[in-house]
């Protein structure tokens, strides 16, 4: 008897964990699509096209090629320097004892959790036309000195703006590299390096790179550069900041943003976003399933060892991958040090000659906001209730949908399980602003008071973040070792007990980079807040930051003031990236 009440709780158990996945799986679905979907209803009743006149028709918008021309270009060129840059780094990382390898990671990391317009503040203080770059004749923001000379020889208009961005993007995804080549390197048995140099066909280097390296790196790397090329494709902040005579897809549509979708005004604008919008979204469709093809192969398990014994037999580093680690640690550091620094800095005009000054006069401006909307005191709460609302609900249920995919791919619903993941990551193929830009014509459509609610904001945070917290959690799962948990049932302890005892305990360093990641990213979000918020007066950190940078830079203050914003902001998210950092695996192979 007691034998069939177990069976019936455990079949009660599992519906009731069903309907739950089901559940949560439906409510994530549909509340990612609906404002894609009818923000793409709305342009097209306003433009009176079809999906496949708006596909037809993308050539002949002002400004569409060009922008899809430049954006390709700048994607797949960030592309390509962040394995150029990352792939030696996280190589030398991997290979050698180091002292302080947490540390070293985390270093090399940050850039990824840093918000968007700090990296944006960051690299315009460091190539400020005063600093040492330009002083160097590398001013890549006038375009004097060699730039100039470049720029006029090869007839190519503002090159150093593209260098300056695709530098940016290759800082703000050298972690993605790191990420996904190290954890691999740091435990693969040396012996299979030692076995092939030892072969006739292992001789050669080129042969070694052929016959090991690009079958075992080859996916790491590939993953790793499309999702580069997905963050760059969909780059906002940056774009605007780091080159303000061209435009990407995703600016392009922010700057028609705010007309589209009204019948009757402005058609050219719905015609714009509708066009565009389908395109980047068939192209980052596309290269998320690029994404999943890659990040299937490298998931797969190759022979694995104890990364304290992996790196104690290629003992300590040599000169080179020192000097690698180094050069890795300067270009990753140097933006932030240069917006902390420039946040002191104040520009003074005496007698007719410049000079510099240091003083806390930033600072007292951004906390009391004279130069702003309001003050950074004000903002950052905003900021902090967003990203706690944020991490309630897409943590819970980012957690339950990689469950659900878990269960789906082990139950041998392997193609329900590839379908549902890439579903997961939908949000990031609709980009931030077409999310902002659904949320903002559903909510005129439907219910205008929408506008008044505070928490309006909440929403496309969500559904930009749960699918980070998708991929950190779904390696988790793949971890896990089921004995554990049948062991708990061995021992009759409650479900409850078994899943805290079997799973959660096993789960809960992934949990809290998870949580870690959701709430930087949420801090640090602009598309969708930069449509949402100059509807309603709850500005963001990261919102103030960008009101700041846009004001006329005669008042000495201005820059200085918005340096001293990014600073605070930077400092918040770097506390929440050491936490993440604190619990995260040694083996963590998300990528994130």
């Amino acid at each position: 008897m007691e034998f069939v009440a177990n069976s019936r709780d455990v079949r009660l158990f599992q519906r009731s964990s069903n309907v739950v996945r089901t559940v949560a799986a439906v409510v994530f679905l549909v509340g990612s699509t609906v404002p894609f979907m009818y923000a793409l209803a709305r342009l097209e009743l306003v433009t009176e096209w079809s999906a496949w006149e708006a596909l037809i028709r993308f050539s002949s918008v002002d400004g569409a090629v060009q922008a899809l021309q430049f954006t390709l270009l700048e994607s797949l060129a960030s592309s390509l320097l962040t394995v150029a840059f990352g792939l030696p780094i996280a190589w030398c990382l991997s290979r050698y004892q180091w002292r302080r390898i947490r540390l070293l990671r985390a270093m090399l990391a940050v850039p990824f959790v840093t918000p968007a317009i700090v990296a944006s503040m960051g690299f315009l203080s460091l190539l400020r036309p005063d600093g040492v770059l330009a002083k160097c004749g590398i001013d890549l923001r006038l375009e004097t000195g060699i730039i100039g000379w470049f720029a006029d020889a090869s007839g190519w208009a503002n090159p150093g703006h593209f260098v300056a961005l695709i530098l940016a993007h290759a800082w703000f995804n050298l972690s993605l590299m790191i990420r996904f080549v190290e954890p691999m390197l740091a435990s693969l048995d040396p012996a299979w390096e030692e076995q092939l140099s030892l072969l006739p066909a292992g001789q050669r280097r080129l042969t070694r790179i052929r016959t090991l390296w690009l079958p075992i790196l080859g996916p790491a790397v590939l993953c790793a550069a499309a999702l580069s090329f997905l963050f760059s494709f969909t780059s906002f902040a940056l774009v605007k900041w780091l080159t303000p005579n061209n435009s990407n897809l995703e600016s392009l549509m922010a700057e028609a943003g705010s007309s589209a979708g009204i019948i009757g005004y402005r058609v050219d604008s719905s015609e714009l976003i509708y066009s565009t919008a389908l395109v980047q979204f068939l192209i980052l469709l596309l290269t998320l399933w690029l994404t999943a093809q890659f990040q299937k192969q490298y998931s797969q398990r190759l022979s694995l060892l104890s990364e304290v014994d992996v790196r104690k037999h290629h003992g300590t580093p040599p000169l080179a991958a020192k000097l690698t680690i180094l050069a890795g640690g300067v270009f990753t550091l140097s933006p932030f040090i240069s917006t902390l620094f420039s946040s002191f800095r104040i520009r003074q005009i005496t007698d007719g000659a410049t000079e510099h000054v240091w003083t806390l006069d930033g600072w007292r401006n951004a906390w009391s906001g004279d130069l702003s909307t309001m003050g950074a005191q004000e903002a950052m709460t905003h900021s902090l209730i967003y990203a706690v609302c944020t991490l309630i609900v897409a943590l819970p249920l980012g957690w339950i949908l990689a469950s659900t995919i878990y269960h789906l791919e082990q139950s041998g619903w392997s193609k329900s399980s590839k379908g549902l993941d890439l579903m997961c990551m939908l949000p990031l193929a609709v980009s931030a602003l077409m999310i902002g830009l659904g949320v903002l014509l559903g909510g005129l459509r439907w219910y205008p008071g929408m506008f008044d609610w505070f928490l309006l904001p909440v929403y496309p945070h969500v559904l930009l973040t749960v699918p980070f917290v998708v991929r950190v959690m779904l390696p988790a799962y793949h971890s896990l070792d089921p004995a554990f948990h049948e062991q708990c049932r061995m021992l009759n302890l409650s479900h409850i007990r078994s899943w805290y005892h079997g799973k959660l305990m096993f789960m809960r360093g992934h949990a809290v980079v998870a949580g870690s990641l959701t709430l930087a990213f949420s801090l640090g979000e602009f598309g969708a807040s930069w449509l949402l918020v100059r509807s309603g007066s709850w500005d963001t950190l990261s919102i103030v930051i960008d009101q700041l940078m846009g004001r006329p830079k005669f008042d000495p203050l201005v820059n200085p003031t918005a340096m001293a914003a990014a600073s605070m902001l930077m400092m918040l998210t770097f506390g929440l990236f050491v936490l993440a950092e604190r619990f995260r695996p040694h083996d963590d192979r998300s990528g994130f």
